[in-house]
């Protein structure tokens, strides 16, 4: 169930960034042309990054609920104690 107020703000958020970033860019036209392969190395190599703790999460995610199955399936098992706790 989407909720209504998170796209637009999502897209305030998008536009707020563009302009920022248009700002800079402007700003700083002349650093942008002499470095651009380093900024395009640059970025690759962020979202590379990102894509690759993305998956990670997901597999330690993966694997922490396989890991609740496995000690929930365990601890059903066991046998309770003839005699009760204090």
């Amino acid at each position: 169930m989407p909720i209504p107020g998170r796209v637009p703000l999502a897209l305030l958020d998008a536009l707020a960034a563009g302009l920022g970033l248009g700002y800079l860019a402007r700003d700083y036209r002349d650093t942008l042309v002499s470095h651009g392969p380093v900024l395009s190395i640059a970025v690759v190599v962020s979202v590379a990054v990102i894509v690759l703790a993305q998956r990670g999460y997901r597999v330690l995610r993966s694997a922490n609920t396989r890991m609740d199955a496995i000690i929930a399936d365990e601890l059903s098992r066991r046998k309770p104690s003839p005699r009760p706790r204090r």
